[in-house]
């Protein structure tokens, strides 16, 4: 009398059995966790200015947040400003990552065209744009020193240098 495996069926068995496993334990996680969304979570902050002016009026920060996020590639955007500087940090939809360089030139092109008294920093790196939500979540606090403020403006303004 021959057993299973000598007529050849445990293979065809086994096999089955081990893809649904597989499949099994590919889908175990639910992926929930808030580092897995990171990169597509929209976080979309109010755009800020490190020092709180007299000038309430200036909202220069909340217009060029709107002409960056209106631009079709970018799906979220981040705006700091200093004086007459501004960090623009935003994320591109995946498809449209292999022309993050474009995207860049055609961003700063457009704002320094629509806003030339102010030098802007526009980066579409995840790096600068997680260390421009963290400060802007800083300046969101109304107790953070005004020097403290502008130490971490300037150490996204070096990280951008160090990158390009």
């Amino acid at each position: 009398m021959l057993t299973f495996i000598e007529k050849g069926i445990g293979k065809w068995f086994s096999l089955p059995v081990l893809i649904l496993f597989i499949i099994l334990a590919g889908c175990s996680d639910d992926g929930q966790n808030k580092d897995d969304l990171s990169l597509v979570k929209k976080i979309d902050p109010a755009p800020m200015d490190i020092i709180k002016t007299s000038n309430e009026n200036d909202d220069t920060a909340k217009k060029v947040k709107k002409e960056v996020a209106g631009h079709k590639y970018v799906y979220d955007v981040v705006t700091v400003k200093h004086g007459k500087t501004i960090i623009v940090a935003y994320k591109v939809k995946h498809l449209h990552r292999f022309q993050m360089k474009s995207i860049e030139k055609q961003v700063t092109g457009q704002l320094k065209k629509k806003f030339p008294d102010h030098q802007f920093i526009v980066s579409s790196d995840y790096k600068i744009f997680l260390e421009s939500v963290r400060l802007n979540e800083m300046l969101q606090k109304e107790d953070v020193p005004e020097k403290k403020a502008k130490k971490k403006f300037r150490e996204i303004v070096e990280l951008k240098k160090e990158l390009t």
